[in-house]
């Protein structure tokens, strides 16, 4: 259930934990009277400081070994879809629905300040969702290269909590079953599946970069 009249919002981790860095400077500070915040991680079980994710909700540290994953996007995916096993389990127990989820990768550092802004926005009662808006960075819509569907930006995303669940879809449907259709790489993977679910794309670009270390940083506009 809803506590008392704050919104709540799921940050979801996915891929593999390149840094803690960007988590530590950003997520760990993320903070408003009015949202409750839950985080939830899925990544690689070589990530050695685990406890450094005692502040998320939900988190599991994966044996890459247990499945016999194809290509990185699969693994990436598989990660997308154990976090929506976590998200929706807590929503099913609590008998709620997340009011916005974001999900992203660990080395993607946000100017604090803008990101709150967002997500404020986008949990107002002034503001009226589509049921399956998606919110992703891009500099447009969906290209075709080559005859395959492709996105640019495929790392950091915003939606509601039902875009999310199709969303996390992708690794059964492309990948437990053998659809080659989704196996081009990980932007036409990304592409297939928003197209796929009928997803409704909105071009966002809040200011971030990569950061995989601290002598390793890249700026993206």
């Amino acid at each position: 259930m809803q506590k008392g009249n704050k919104k709540r919002v799921a940050i979801c981790f996915f891929g593999q934990t390149r840094t803690f860095q960007t988590i530590e400077e950003t997520y760990k500070n993320l903070s408003h009277d009015n949202i409750e915040f839950d985080f939830f991680v899925s990544t690689w079980d070589d990530f050695k400081d685990k406890e450094k994710f005692d502040f998320c909700i939900g988190k599991e540290f994966i044996d890459p070994n247990i499945i016999e994953f194809k290509n990185n996007t699969e693994k990436a995916s598989y990660t997308i879809h154990r976090l929506n096993i976590m998200k929706s389990t807590k929503e099913v127990k609590e008998n709620f629905i997340y009011n916005y989820v974001m999900w992203v990768r660990s080395e993607i550092y946000f100017e604090l300040k803008p990101l709150l802004e967002f997500l404020k926005s986008k949990v107002h009662k002034s503001h009226k969702h589509k049921p399956l808006e998606l919110e992703i960075n891009t500099h447009g819509d969906i290209e075709d290269r080559d005859g395959h569907p492709y996105l640019a930006g495929d790392y950091y995303f915003f939606g509601t909590s039902v875009a999310f669940d199709l969303y996390a879809t992708g690794w059964k449907y492309y990948f437990l079953n053998h659809n080659e259709q989704g196996k081009h790489g990980g932007h036409n993977f990304h592409a297939n599946t928003i197209v796929r679910n009928n997803l409704d794309l909105v071009p966002v670009n809040i200011p971030h970069r990569f950061q995989f270390s601290k002598l390793h940083e890249r700026e993206i506009s």
